[in-house]
């Protein structure tokens, strides 16, 4: 087989199946790389043809001279920190199929959703503020630092505190993710600011926060409410119980900001963040592998757009 789809996944990734499906219905052939099951598969990469054969559940592939796109649904870094320390063994494993999935950057002569180097510059949030501003989006005072003084000082009252990069830590079973806190500064210290950089960014009360989906040229919208409200703090604490997720329309000067964001990121997909006040629309973050099958449906045919993007890019 000879695919004109590779997709570079993760088993449960929910948002891959539906596009799978959505492919599958419009006969267009694909093969989709499991990062849980690269030691089951027989994998070769030629870089300077470029050419992958492939040996997968008893079906032999050779990708590369069909190939039309790629779906990079990975992070350029593994984040997810194990609970028990890897053995030598799992260390290799782990840094070398890290470094093949970069190595797929040889097919640069096909479209991408996301390209790795892309992605990788695309995911530092304080490199997407500095592009927002270019793009004109209002950006809200933000601050990186470990200083807890200096971060009282340009924030006397309160800030909304985050960490500088997406947090997934394993503690025994459990899995910890950082989530956005409001907190009065005064309360922040040497002693737990100084190990690491963290982002304090002027807090916007009274918000509303909006989603945005961007595929090539379309743009899905919602407004995230609560009992028909706002939402303070991180929305996704409620982990989906009891939101409303509201279609709306952007207005022509914010779906521009959108494109030119991604144009400037030189990405085809973004999951892009924004707030609401009374007085301003603010840029709070954009995600290059950012999720969306909660938002996906016959109003918003976000698998669908994708899949039609993978055959034929724009």
């Amino acid at each position: 087989m000879n695919p004109e789809v590779l997709i570079c996944s993760g088993l449960y990734d929910f948002s891959t199946d539906l596009v799978c499906v959505e492919l599958e219905k419009m006969g267009v052939s694909y093969v989709r790389l499991n990062r849980e099951h690269f030691q089951d598969y027989g994998i070769t990469l030629d870089p300077v043809t470029p050419r992958i054969p492939l040996q997968m559940e008893g079906t032999d592939y050779d990708i590369g001279s069909r190939l039309i796109s790629v779906w990079f649904r990975q992070p350029v870094f593994l984040r997810n920190t194990p609970a028990n320390p890897l053995s030598p063994s799992q260390q290799l494993e782990r840094s070398q199929w890290s470094a093949f999935l970069r190595a797929l950057s040889v097919f640069d002569q096909v479209a991408w959703m996301n390209f790795p180097a892309r992605t990788y510059l695309a995911e530092s949030k304080p490199y997407q503020l500095y592009i927002a501003s270019k793009c004109g989006f209002n950006v809200p005072e933000t601050y990186i630092s470990n200083d807890s003084s200096e971060i009282h000082r340009r924030f006397p009252d309160v800030a909304a505190i985050k960490s500088l990069d997406t947090v997934l830590i394993k503690e025994n079973e459990d899995s910890l993710f950082a989530y956005t806190n409001i907190n009065d500064t005064s309360t922040l210290s040497k002693e737990t600011t100084r190990h690491a950089p963290l982002t304090a960014q002027e807090l916007l009360s009274n918000k509303r926060d909006l989603r945005i989906t961007v595929i090539g040229d379309s743009i899905y919208a919602v407004r995230i409410l609560k009992d028909g409200k706002g939402i303070d703090g991180d929305w996704r604490l409620f982990g989906g119980q009891g939101l409303e997720y509201e279609s709306i329309n952007l207005s022509e000067n914010l779906r521009r900001m959108c494109h030119e964001l991604a144009n400037h990121l030189g990405i085809s997909f973004a999951a892009i963040d924004m707030a609401e006040t009374q007085d301003h629309t603010y840029f709070i973050e954009v995600n290059p592998t950012g999720e969306w099958g909660w938002l996906d449906g016959a109003s918003r045919p976000i698998s669908k757009e994708i899949a039609s993007w993978l055959a034929e890019p724009t």
